[in-house]
């Protein structure tokens, strides 16, 4: 009994000296990781406007906020000099819906103007990292707490359906159900999209790092759909006079680094 009391004691100890080396070794020299993050997209008000004959106007005008969403995201990335990470990374965010209920100024039975907005970022950016400089860093559990600061520019896929207007009285072979016009299924677009982030991470000695912040986010402006059906079935060229918004969200995320 006392062997096998002795051989317990020394494996023990002799573990726990592995696991104290392991956790506090000299930090990996490869600096290529993974990304995967997620978050929560808040959206600014869209700006739409439309003139005429597109939209008629309305009370109510055409503003609205478009809801908040899920963010998914996976990049590469390569750290240099602990100090600079340099990123390609794609994301998506769960649906955003524009909902606006309307009166026309002149008179006449209200309606709902209604799409979906899916937004899809490719972006290259471009993040400083407080990492061994002694006022920015703090040691903690075999790791560094620092600071993080970046930008990132790129381009956005914008793809806007189920655009519509619906709520309108009954007419023709909808009756006696509610009709509904100007619809459009799909429209793609592309457009600038920059951001600025900041946050802190946690680097785990170069193994994983977690991040944590605030990010701005900004497509631009970019136009609606050309084309529309109208409640006569027939589709319009609306050409210039296509309505325009833009997208614009402050987002919090949260990543993790997986180190190669």
């Amino acid at each position: 009994m006392k062997r096998i009391l002795a051989s317990i004691f020394l494996m023990a100890i002799t573990t726990n000296n592995i696991n104290a080396n392991w956790c506090c070794k000299q930090p990996m020299d490869t600096s290529f990781y993974l990304k995967v993050g997620s978050g929560v997209s808040f959206s600014e008000s869209a700006n739409v406007v439309a003139e005429p004959p597109t939209w008629n106007p309305a009370i109510q005008g055409y503003n609205s906020k478009l809801g908040n969403r899920a963010i998914a995201d996976f990049g590469i990335g390569l750290e240099l000099m602990k100090q600079i990470d340099l990123e390609l990374s794609v994301s998506t965010r769960s649906t955003f819906k524009y909902r606006k209920f309307q009166t026309p100024v002149g008179g006449g039975d209200s309606y709902t103007r209604e799409f979906d907005l899916d937004v899809v970022p490719i972006l290259f950016s471009v993040n400083l990292l407080g990492r061994n400089i002694s006022c920015l860093n703090w040691d903690f559990a075999c790791g560094q707490i620092y600071p993080v600061i970046g930008a990132g520019v790129g381009v956005s896929h914008l793809f806007i359906t189920n655009y519509r207007t619906t709520g309108l009285l009954p007419t023709g072979d909808s009756f006696p159900f509610l009709s509904f016009s100007a619809e459009n299924q799909y429209t793609h677009r592309k457009n600038f999209t920059y951001t600025v982030l900041f946050g802190l991470e946690y680097n785990y000695n170069d193994c994983w790092a977690i991040s944590t912040g605030y990010r701005w986010f900004d497509a631009g402006k970019f136009k609606g759909p050309r084309f529309q059906r109208v409640a006569t079935g027939s589709a319009v060229d609306v050409g210039s006079e296509a309505w325009k918004m833009r997208f614009r969200a402050n987002e919090w995320f949260i990543e993790l680094k997986l180190f190669l």
